[in-house]
C-alpha cells in the first residue's frame, strides 16, 4: 500500500488495532441471542457476583436470578429480593429484555436451603410465595414455583404466606418498600 503526501494512509492503519479493541471489548460479556434476535435463555451460574450486595451467586440458596438486557448485558442475583431491589432502579445497560428465576421443587425441600442447580423459568412464568421463614436467606424470603399448586400449598401451610404473580411480587415490593 502506498502512502498518500501527509501519511494520512498509514496513520489510518494505526488506527485499526484500537478500532479493533473497542469492537471486541465491547462484544465481551455480552449475550449473543440478544444480537441475532433469538429468543433468550438463562445462563448457567458460574463465578457471577451479585450485582446488588457482591456476594457469589452460585454459593447461595435458590432461587435465584438473572436479568438480560436490551444491550446484551446480564446481571445475576443471589436472592429474589436483590433482584427486586435491582429492578426498582434504573439500569445503565437498558430496557430489561428478560428474567428468570430458579424454581423450587415440590419434593419438601423448598425451606431447606440448596445450594445446587434448580430449573430456570422466565419470571413472568413462576409463581411466588411471599410471608414464609426461612433460614440462610438475607432480608425478605421469595420462594418462586413452577406450578401455582405447589406455591398454593407452601402458602397455605404457612400462616401469614401469599401466592403471588411476578407482577404482584413486585407490587408488593414497592408497597413494603414505601412503608418503611
Amino acid at each position: 500500500m502506498k502512502a498518500s503526501p501527509g501519511g494520512r494512509c498509514c496513520g489510518r492503519l494505526r488506527r485499526w488495532p484500537l478500532l479493533l479493541a473497542l469492537v471486541l471489548a465491547a462484544a465481551c460479556g455480552r449475550d449473543e441471542g440478544a444480537a441475532s434476535g433469538t429468543a433468550p435463555a438463562p445462563a448457567a451460574i458460574d463465578g457471577q457476583e451479585d450485582a446488588v450486595c457482591g456476594m457469589v451467586v452460585r454459593e447461595q440458596p435458590a432461587p435465584r436470578a438473572q436479568v438480560l438486557h436490551a444491550d446484551g448485558e446480564r446481571a445475576f442475583f443471589c436472592s429474589l429480593g436483590d433482584l427486586l431491589v435491582y429492578l426498582s432502579a434504573p439500569s445503565p445497560h437498558g430496557a430489561v429484555r428478560a428474567v428468570f428465576v430458579e424454581v423450587l421443587d415440590g419434593d419438601g425441600r423448598s425451606l431447606t436451603p440448596q445450594t445446587g442447580p434448580h430449573p430456570w423459568r422466565r419470571a413472568d412464568d413462576a409463581v411466588y410465595v411471599v410471608g414464609v421463614a426461612r433460614r440462610g436467606i438475607m432480608g425478605a424470603a421469595v420462594l418462586a414455583y413452577a406450578d401455582a399448586a405447589l406455591a398454593e400449598g407452601v402458602a397455605a401451610a404457612h400462616s401469614g404466606a401469599q401466592v403471588r404473580d411476578f407482577a404482584q411480587l413486585q407490587q408488593w415490593w414497592r408497597a413494603r418498600q414505601a412503608a418503611r
